[in-house]
């Protein structure tokens, strides 16, 4: 069975995970991944907290950006995902959270997937490195509004499922 790829990308906090969850209740079998998951289990064994200051999401990014560069570590463990979830005898659907255009672009590519950007004009960007500076470099296929409420986040949510189909 072939996994449906969504690539979802926003400022920290703008409710991507709020979206998803959403979505989930219109659609069955939805999964998630970012593509910094297993940089953030090397990084706490390498001491890191937790925490989101500006200084550790930098690290993170340097991090990623080295596995990246070393042998595509970051995207292999999210193909190995996709993979397993492949193997599923219903249809499934993979939202990745992925920030920088050039990993958005390589699920496009190899996936065809769908990409979202969430924007919610409350939150600020975080511009300590890179890979969040890169949010609004990318031309997504679907934007949504959240500048709302919860009710206005879950009806973009339904309305997204079901242009998915």
């Amino acid at each position: 069975m072939k996994t449906k790829v969504i690539v979802i990308n926003g400022n920290g906090g703008t409710g991507k995970d709020s979206f998803i969850d959403f979505c989930s209740e219109f659609v069955p079998n939805i999964h998630r991944i970012s593509t910094v998951d297993f940089v953030k289990r090397i990084a706490y064994s390498c001491g890191w907290d937790g925490t989101k200051t500006p200084e550790n999401r930098k690290f993170l990014s340097d991090l990623k950006d080295l596995l990246e560069e070393w042998g595509n570590v970051p995207n292999k463990k999210v193909e190995e995902y996709i993979d397993y979830l492949d193997k599923a005898k219903t249809p499934q659907i993979l939202f990745i959270h992925a920030r920088e255009p050039k990993n958005i672009q390589y699920y496009k590519d190899k996936y065809n997937a769908t990409t979202i950007l969430v924007l919610n004009g409350n939150v600020e960007q975080v511009t300590s490195n890179h890979a969040d500076l890169g949010v609004y470099d990318y031309t997504y296929d679907f934007v949504i509004d959240n500048n709302g409420d919860l009710e206005q986040l879950k009806e973009s949510a339904k309305t997204f499922m079901e242009a998915l189909k």
